[in-house]
């Protein structure tokens, strides 16, 4: 089990700590219940005892002590675990690169993050509190059988007979609560059109009205599933206290029909069957806690097991340095082919030759579709290529090279996220943050504190200047746009390529930019097309 494995991960002295505050509130809440009766009986006769009065406020101190620090040191090793379970995914991410990001998903990769860790951060506490009240019902029942063996064999068989049937109804309850959320998702989904979708919805009156029909209906379902488990939960809960009132009732009048002496024990014996009922009830409740941890525990295993065989074939991308800043690229008869699920090749981008040189600006066009994106990805050392090489200042790049290359490389995609933290960036480069955000004409809209823009909710364009901005910050060797210009107004779409382009080349840095901006082609010291995967110098 996930959960098993996942316990004997701790340190052995912690498990024997939490351990040893379990049994001790086990002990002390028995003392308790034992002072109570001894002390009833006593003031029955007419002779309160002073003496079991401390004893009674000891044990309540012990007790209260050893359940603080049970629930403590539950929370800390449980935060623990979902801080190690969300870094090592996190890792596993980071390492990755976009074919195996792809394969996966990201909506499950998210998913473990944030819903199945938090699934994992509630159940885990419950799981410990359901430990904890096994250990206590063991003691109880201890004491039960020093009362009353007829007694104790009835509470325990009464009391597996309940749990058994109870947890065969909690499994229908699960069923319905799995199809609740499917019932969920699909409206959350229908949701996300609403919101995606809005200016679609705004043109077709039929469209709207047919939509809101559809997520009204799904809204029904979600209603009538949710209903139905509240009903369930209600009704469980009744039959619950019955089975704790049934169990009274039999203390009372069916044990003694078997055990003759019971009349000297019935009232401790009574109350002890009480203190039974808080435990039950409890473990009830938490063993389908370990059906939701191990169900988030084996999701979250799997996708670490599908992420980490794509890397354990993968050399390591950080091993080795590059010597030096990138001075030139050179794309020597790169191919790469995508590949259908079940193999099957499909579009291919290559062979592609080419070079790039620090003090030159080159422009790539081509259609959608011709394959620029994937040139990009293989270019950067994104993706690597399924045959030939990127050879950088005369040398071919190795795989343990891959990262090193990266890492003097600032690229703004076409599908770019831009960070709010300016990650990366030392304190001595934010400092020249405003002037760049002069020269981008944005800053009366965003400036930089504390390590951070103020804001990225800006325009496409301004976003972009944004990110061109943080290139700067960076200063790296090379940089790659790719259609950086397309969401700029005229203005600034001149300013870009007669007066940044040609800022950037005086810095001899590699200049690479995907666009179609015909008008300052001359601009650019070389101009390479793409078409149908292929890379070749654009027609004069």
């Amino acid at each position: 089990m996930e959960l098993l494995n996942l316990l004997r991960d701790q340190p052995r002295s912690r498990q024997q700590a939490m351990m040893l505050q379990t049994v001790i509130g086990a002990v002390s809440t028995t003392a308790i219940l034992a002072v109570v009766t001894m002390a009833a009986q006593t003031a029955a006769h007419g002779s309160p005892s002073l003496l079991l009065a401390f004893v009674l406020m000891a044990a309540v101190m012990i007790y209260t002590l050893s359940q603080n620090a049970v629930m403590t040191a539950s929370a800390r090793q449980v935060e623990q675990v979902i801080h190690r379970i969300r870094v090592d995914l996190f890792q596993s991410i980071r390492r990755s690169n976009p074919e195996v990001l792809e394969h996966v998903g990201r909506q499950p990769l998210y998913a473990a993050l944030t819903k199945t860790t938090q699934t994992i951060s509630q159940s885990l506490p419950l799981l410990v509190i359901g430990v904890q009240q096994v250990v206590l019902l063991v003691f109880v029942s201890f004491y039960l059988a020093y009362l009353s063996l007829p007694a104790f064999g009835l509470a325990m068989l009464f009391s597996v007979v309940a749990i058994s049937v109870h947890m065969r109804r909690m499994n229908e309850l699960a069923v319905m609560r799995r199809k609740a959320k499917a019932d969920e998702a699909r409206l959350f989904d229908s949701l996300r059109g609403i919101l995606s979708g809005f200016k679609e919805l705004r043109m077709s009156a039929a469209r709207s009205d047919a939509l809101m029909a559809d997520f009204a209906a799904l809204s029904r379902e979600a209603q009538t599933a949710q209903t139905s488990i509240q009903k369930r939960w209600a009704l469980e809960f009744a039959l619950i206290q019955v089975v704790f009132y049934v169990l009274v009732g039999l203390m009372v009048f069916v044990v003694p029909i078997f055990a003759k002496d019971y009349h000297e024990v019935v009232v401790p014996a009574t109350t002890a069957a009480l203190f039974m009922i808080g435990p039950i009830g409890t473990i009830t409740q938490a063993i389908p806690a370990i059906t939701e941890i191990e169900a988030s525990l084996a999701g979250i295993r799997a996708l670490q097991r599908r992420m980490g065989e794509a890397l354990d074939v993968a050399p390591d991308e950080h091993a080795v340095p590059l010597d030096g800043l990138v001075e030139t690229i050179q794309l020597r008869a790169l191919r790469f082919t995508y590949e259908d699920a079940d193999g099957t090749p499909g579009f291919s981008v290559g062979p592609l030759d080419a070079t790039f040189r620090a003090g030159e600006v080159t422009f790539i066009t081509g259609g959608n579709g011709a394959g620029k994106s994937t040139m990009l990805r293989l270019l950067t050392g994104l993706t690597p290529a399924r045959s030939g090489h990127l050879v950088i200042n005369g040398h071919a790049l190795s795989r343990a090279q891959a990262q090193a290359y990266r890492d003097q490389i600032a690229a703004i995609f076409s599908d770019y996220h831009l960070f709010r933290q300016l990650y990366g960036v030392d304190e001595r480069s934010a400092g020249h943050a405003a002037a760049l955000l002069e020269r981008m004409d944005i800053l009366d809209k965003v400036e930089v504190r504390d390590g951070a823009f103020t804001t990225v909710d800006l325009s496409t364009g301004q976003r972009k200047r944004l990110a061109l901005v943080l290139a700067e910050l960076e200063d790296k060797p090379v940089i790659v746009l790719d259609e950086w210009a397309a969401d700029q107004d005229p203005h600034f779409r001149k300013i870009f390529y007669q007066e940044i382009l040609p800022g950037l080349k005086a810095r001899r840095k590699i200049v690479i930019c995907v666009t179609h901006d015909d008008h300052y082609f001359d601009t650019a010291d070389h101009i390479l097309h793409m078409d149908e995967g292929r890379l070749t110098p654009a027609a004069a």
